[in-house]
């Protein structure tokens, strides 16, 4: 039972306490006279969606409060309880929303989202409002009323979570048969992999052999070019300087060495070459 609503800067109220009793209340007055203000502030009290607009214009925020009887309610205080946020035979909900449109939930003086406002609210209070009949015509509505009829909650709880364990399940089911697909597609990768690789038959050895030549073809350019310039140097020579174009050629085949291995006797015979050159 909705016991207090008070109402803080909010919309055109500056401040209202509404104190309501047992049986009906009913708020009357001309139209544009404000009568839906306090159910719009109850609503916000259930986790309804605030906007900035609101506020009262001037103040810094709105503070919206309704306190509920919970001894014609044990639903809402299983919840209570089953959420850690119970407090005796009463609940306040309370709802503070800032001029810059930011709001914040609270039950029983604990913050909380918005969604336990609703969660809560629901099973606190039933607002109708000129089309609230068009639920009727929904069947998640239709079947709501019915389980409401029936008064089965606990077999209600049982089928929730039997539910809920089935779909993890499914979830769960999914997840591994993915997983064993990825495993067989990476299974006959491998597989057709190795039968390349057995295809192929590399001999010991093979591999550095056909690095080597990839680094000489690879270098073709830098080889071919250096190796002229080399030959080049000992075709322009003379008996002057022969020994000093000896040196630069060997040095320019030394470089060349580790692109093709091919050239260590080429660099051998030039050193030889200098040598000789230089006991004679």
């Amino acid at each position: 039972m909705l016991a207090q609503l008070t109402i803080s800067n909010f919309a055109i109220v500056r401040e209202l306490d509404i104190d309501f009793q047992r049986g009906m209340t009913a708020i009357t007055g001309e139209t544009g006279a404000g009568k839906s203000i306090a159910i719009d502030a109850l609503g916000l009290c259930l986790g309804g969606r605030a906007d900035a607009d609101m506020v009262r214009q001037g103040a810094s925020r709105a503070d919206l409060c309704a306190r509920f009887q919970l001894k014609s309610s044990p639903s809402a205080q299983r919840w209570l309880i089953d959420n850690h946020l119970d407090d005796g035979n009463e609940c306040l909900l309370r709802r503070v929303i800032s001029a810059d449109g930011r709001s914040r939930g609270f039950i029983n003086g604990t913050a909380v989202p918005l969604s336990q406002l609703r969660d809560l609210g629901q099973l606190l209070i039933q607002i109708h409002g000129q089309h609230a009949h068009q639920l009727l015509l929904k069947p998640d509505h239709q079947k709501h009323l019915l389980d409401a009829y029936a008064g089965h909650d606990d077999l209600l709880q049982q089928m929730r979570a039997s539910y809920q364990t089935w779909h993890q399940s499914c979830r769960t089911l999914a997840l591994h048969q993915q997983q064993a697909q990825e495993r067989e597609s990476r299974r006959e990768l491998l597989q057709y992999q190795l039968k390349e690789l057995n295809d192929f038959a590399p001999q010991q050895g093979e591999y550095e052999q056909i690095d080597e030549e990839y680094k000489r073809l690879a270098n073709s350019g830098q080889l071919l070019s250096t190796s002229q310039q080399a030959l080049q140097l000992l075709a322009d020579s003379d008996d002057n300087n022969l020994n000093s174009l000896l040196y630069s050629a060997r040095e320019m085949i030394s470089e060349l060495t580790s692109l093709d291995e091919k050239l260590n006797g080429v660099h051998n015979l030039l050193e030889e070459a200098a040598i000789q050159l230089s006991e004679a």
